[in-house]
């Protein structure tokens, strides 16, 4: 059964070789092993769905979701999980699972710690989009960087189309160096970095911006992005489901030792989000498919690929859906910016206090939560005010709403960056959202040195857990609750500087301790040193890769989760030609086997051996043993009228099939 997280011990192992870590090719014959495997993995599948239910229920806040954290600097769940593949065991009504005596050492490719580790990382999004998938995993590089480590960051290089519809004033770049070169210059100003001294390289892979789901997605295979002296070692696949879903190149683990995988994204929300349907609009099914089709899709896609490419599945929070392989921790920091502002926290200009919220002007993003809740309050909260500062295609519908509160008053604003010096002097941040993994927005207000007013919510267990001083909490939806923690914490006085432990805590050097703990295998028993080498794994693999290869099936599914036009036109002309024609030969081929006096020899057949039946039948029976001749006589003889009466229906249902 395979690999537990946890921290490791004992002297470093010397470096091997891709190659001795590398399973070796080994023949696809079916043996009672995979057999046993796919058994394994369908009853998982089944005594998973019980387990799925209650994480979507605590999802959307409706359970108390368990915390998988159980420290504050070095923190990670350990899992046990089956090499032949299947239903996490831990996951089925969290079932008792021990494991006694000495746990053996990570294997030496998860081993992450060593100075002589190369790592690559691949994200869905860069700089300048000022999203979480470009940021995070930037800072994850550089702090790996900055500790001697070398890494390539590979990264999504979008057309001029599409980069003026997600980069800021519809900037755009003419070439790769250009847009480097930004990057390199934020890192340079925010994250006070110069990546141009550190063991940093940047590879570019072509990718798409697709509209309907405001997602960048890759256009070919990010591996060939790659250099060729680029070593092949540990890979971290930002949002693996988003790069995945419709890879038709090499595996990942026969490229590298250890794949990471880290999701950033609740899919299964962010597509169910979006409910306006544009009847002009040339594709209409992804607005017209049900909620409950969409998140099972989204469910059996992304367990699919993440058991296919990926030997550990990192989740930012306990949102994301059951995964293959997974472990629960937040490997995220802040930049060291939010952390020198939280130790100026004693200067007069940061004792002004006052409430406000900051986030990307979505009503899926907080901002609607916050207003409902603020309106459910009334005169619970009268005389509130909170200053707002957001951007976004619902602004507009914000400052609406903001304009019918009658109690409370919020005052919107364009969105800023989070350490603006405007930002400073508050002491509260009021963040209801739900719809977050792991909200980038707490953890930097936390570091600023300010309080939090959170929903008790899965995505916020990292807070309550490791920062409940300084978090005050209310149940999800619950106005009353929401009110008594907004005035507690602005009772609670102005910003004041994190003790030591909870300042580390928040540091990338800390992310990435905990980070390298998540991603350890410790193989319990069995032959497999990984668990993308489980059978289960390489079945999964070769399923996806057969069907993503196949071009019609790939722009079908990409129509029908993307919204992308499908050229339904060229298909069916190309079926007529080809597929039209050989179903004609078939039919005719039918036709022939099928001829009248062909079902007329099967009915007289069917007819013969029904007589035989009931000859044989009726003379055994218990009744007719105890009956007189005479007896006998008149039941032949009935026997014999019923006999007649179905031949005759025989006859008829015969003469039917040969008119028709």
């Amino acid at each position: 059964e395979g690999g537990s997280a946890g921290s490791s011990s004992g002297p470093a192992v010397a470096s091997e070789t891709v190659e001795q870590s590398t399973p070796q090719n080994e023949p696809d014959l079916w043996s009672w092993q995979m057999g046993l495997s796919v058994m394994s993995g369908l009853i998982g599948s089944m005594l998973s769905a019980t387990a799925f239910s209650r994480q979507r229920e605590a999802s959307k806040g409706k359970l108390r979701s368990p915390s998988s954290l159980s420290g504050i600097g070095v923190s990670a769940s350990a899992r046990i999980v089956q090499q032949l593949g299947g239903s996490l065991l831990d996951a089925e009504a969290q079932s008792p699972l021990f494991s006694l005596g000495p746990v053996p050492r990570c294997t030496a490719a998860s081993d992450l710690r060593r100075n002589d580790r190369h790592f690559t990382i691949i994200t869905t999004a860069a700089l300048p989009w000022l999203t979480g998938t470009a940021v995070n995993p930037l800072l994850r590089a550089l702090n790996l960087a900055r500790h001697g480590r070398p890494v390539v960051l590979v990264v999504p290089w979008l057309e001029v189309e599409d980069q003026a519809q997600i980069f800021a004033a519809g900037q755009t770049f003419a070439s790769k160096d250009e847009q480097e070169e930004t990057i390199f210059k934020w890192c340079r100003e925010r994250a006070k970095i110069d990546p141009a001294v550190l063991p940093l390289k940047i590879r570019w892979y072509g990718a798409k911006y697709v509209h309907n789901v405001r997602s960048i997605f890759p256009s070919g295979d990010p591996a060939l992005a790659l250099g060729q002296d680029d070593p092949r070692d540990v890979l971290i696949l930002e949002e693996p489901e988003h790069l995945c879903w419709y890879h038709h190149g090499t595996r990942w683990p026969e490229l590298f030792r250890h794949v990471v995988g880290i999701i950033h994204t609740n899919y299964q929300d962010y597509l169910i989000q979006k409910k306006d349907v544009d009847l002009d609009s040339d594709y209409l099914a992804p607005a017209l498919i049900p909620d409950e089709i969409k998140e099972a899709s989204v469910f059996a896609a992304t367990t699919w690929v993440c058991s296919a490419y990926c030997d550990v599945n990192i989740k930012l929070s306990s949102t994301i859906m059951p995964l293959p392989n997974e472990v629960t921790c937040n490997v995220h920091g802040c930049r060291d910016e939010f952390l020198e502002i939280g130790d100026m926290c004693g200067k007069p200009e940061h004792q002004a206090g006052g409430a406000y919220y900051l986030g990307k002007a979505s009503l899926q993003k907080g901002w609607g939560e916050l207003l409902e809740l603020l309106e459910k309050a009334g005169p619970l909260l009268e005389g509130l005010h909170i200053d707002g500062y957001g951007s976004g295609a619902d602004q507009n519908h914000i400052l609406k709403s903001v304009a019918a509160l009658e109690h409370a008053s919020l005052k919107m604003s364009n969105g800023i960056d989070h350490a603006n010096e405007v930002i400073h002097p508050y002491s509260v941040l009021i963040n209801a959202s739900t719809s977050d993994v792991l909200c980038t927005v707490n953890v930097e207000a936390l570091a600023m040195g300010k309080r939090c007013v959170l929903a008790r919510h899965p995505s916020n267990n990292f807070f309550e857990e490791h920062f409940s001083n300084r978090c005050h909490f209310f149940e999800v939806g619950d106005a009353v609750g929401f009110a008594n923690a907004v005035k507690n914490a602005l009772a609670a006085g102005p910003a004041q500087q994190l003790p030591d432990g909870q300042r580390h805590a928040l540091t990338w050097d800390a992310a990435c301790e905990r980070l390298f703990c998540a991603a350890e295998v410790r193989v319990l028993s069995g032959r497999f040193q990984r668990p993308s080498e489980a059978a289960a794994s390489r079945l999964a693999y070769r399923l996806h890769h057969d069907t993503m290869k196949d071009r019609l099936i790939l722009d079908v599914i990409k129509g029908a989760t993307l919204g992308t036009k499908t050229p339904w036109g060229e298909y069916l002309n190309e079926w007529r030609r080809e597929g039209l024609g050989k179903l004609k030969v078939q039919a005719r081929l039918m036709e022939r086997e099928m001829r009248p006096d062909h079902l007329l020899e099967h009915e007289r057949y069917i007819m013969e051996r029904i007589k035989e039946l009931a000859g044989n039948m009726i003379p055994n029976s218990p009744s007719q043993r105890g009956r007189t001749d005479g007896d006998t006589g008149a039941a032949a003889r009935d026997t014999s009228v019923s006999t007649e009466v179905t031949d005759g229906e025989l006859e008829q249902a015969s003469d039917r099939r040969r008119g028709s």
